[in-house]
């Protein structure tokens, strides 16, 4: 009783949140997904407290469906434009023997094929939570996946015990020590959990918000409050033990705004931006200092490396402006390169990169460098 109530009030909570506008579909699934597991459970206790004939085969087929739709609520959440047909087709098909079969002497193949369903979509949340964790660094992913992890070996112990006739003869009854303590784990964790889903949103907005305090507006590249939060992680036990720092300027970018228009100029600095963050790589950062004026933070990749990264920045950067921009006002980057220790303070690496920025500058009236690597 206490966990239909618990899934009934989950699901009505989490429908009423749709109504507000706020939440996308997944809250439907997930609110409708609660509500539909609410109604099997409690199907099960209305046969074993006044015997309702008719409510196995109405509950066990509801738990299974109800299940595959939180699993889809989940995968919605991590990708709105996920297809959930083929997840509903399959939960269609494992529950239509649920419906059909109502022998008494096959109660516990009954039990024992719902919890092993049951144990196969908790896997499917599991899986899709930690890919969210890992694709948009949500740390309440990992807590998703832990909660629905847990049950997995607790729903197939069911099934075992269900084989083994160890459950007893009622739906919502356990005859040994094993299968209540299995039993009474899955229903705190079922009710616990019941509200993952707004804790992971919550988490999401606030990286959003973050984001927008973070980042420019024009090119997604970090801004100076994003700066100094990189340079927070640049000390303490992980932070790296060397750091390529670069600076990039767009040369020309004046004489691109005089002669094209500032929407030129602003198209310029979104093609460096994507160029820079695309070749930088995921653990890279880039931020924007202000006008044409960018800043690469590489943790631990060796000069060598750096200095490839800096030169095919600047080569793609270069062939992509001159097929839309007249060679003589095609904009071109210029790029000055450190590398050391990266215990030094970070504004003394910047003050190197940057002068070795302004060296490339020069450099590139005589030669064709893209890059100069300071001393």
């Amino acid at each position: 009783m206490i966990a239909a109530l618990g899934m009934l009030v989950a699901g009505f909570v989490h429908l009423i949140t749709v109504a507000t506008g706020r939440f996308g579909s997944w809250a439907a699934l997930w609110g409708g997904g609660h509500l539909v597991v609410g109604f099997g459970t409690m199907m099960a206790v209305l046969n074993d407290s006044i015997g309702v004939a008719w409510a196995p085969n109405a509950g066990n087929p509801a738990a299974a469906i109800g299940y595959a739709l939180i699993a889809g609520a989940v995968l919605r959440f991590a990708r709105p434009e996920a297809r959930l047909a083929p997840l509903l087709g399959i939960a269609a098909v494992l529950a239509a023997p649920l419906i059909v079969s109502d022998d008494p002497a096959y109660f516990h193949f009954r039990v024992a094929y719902l919890s092993t369903v049951r144990a196969g979509f908790d896997i499917v949340v599991v899986i899709a939570a930690v890919r969210l964790a890992r694709r948009e660094s949500l740390q309440t992913g990992w807590i998703v996946a832990a909660l629905f992890a847990v049950t997995v070996p607790m729903f197939l112990g069911r099934a075992w015990l269900a084989c083994g006739d160890h459950i007893g003869t009622r739906l919502t009854g356990v005859h040994d020590d094993l299968a209540a303590w299995l039993a009474a784990g899955q229903i705190a964790f079922i009710i616990f959990r019941a509200f993952a889903l707004l804790i992971l949103q919550a988490e999401r907005g606030q990286n959003a918000l973050r984001d927008q305090l973070e980042r420019d507006w024009l090119t997604g590249a970090f801004n100076r409050a994003g700066l100094d939060r990189i340079a927070g992680t640049l000390t303490g036990r992980h932070a790296p033990r060397r750091i390529a720092v670069m600076m990039l300027d767009v040369d020309r970018f004046k004489t691109l705004n005089d002669a094209q228009g500032h929407a030129a100029g602003d198209a310029a600095l979104r093609t460096l931006a994507d160029i820079a963050h695309e070749t930088l790589g995921k653990h890279g950062h880039l931020v924007r200092c202000g006008g044409d004026e960018f800043l690469g933070l590489l943790p631990d990749v060796p000069a060598d490396q750096a200095g490839a990264i800096a030169n095919r920045i600047a080569s793609q950067f270069a062939r992509t402006m001159t097929q839309y921009c007249p060679s003589d006002f095609a904009p071109s980057v210029s790029i000055g390169l450190i590398e050391d220790h990266a215990r030094q303070p970070l504004a003394d690496l910047i003050a190197r990169a940057d002068q070795a920025m302004y060296r490339a500058k020069g450099d590139r009236r005589r030669t064709s460098e893209a890059y100069s690597r300071a001393a």
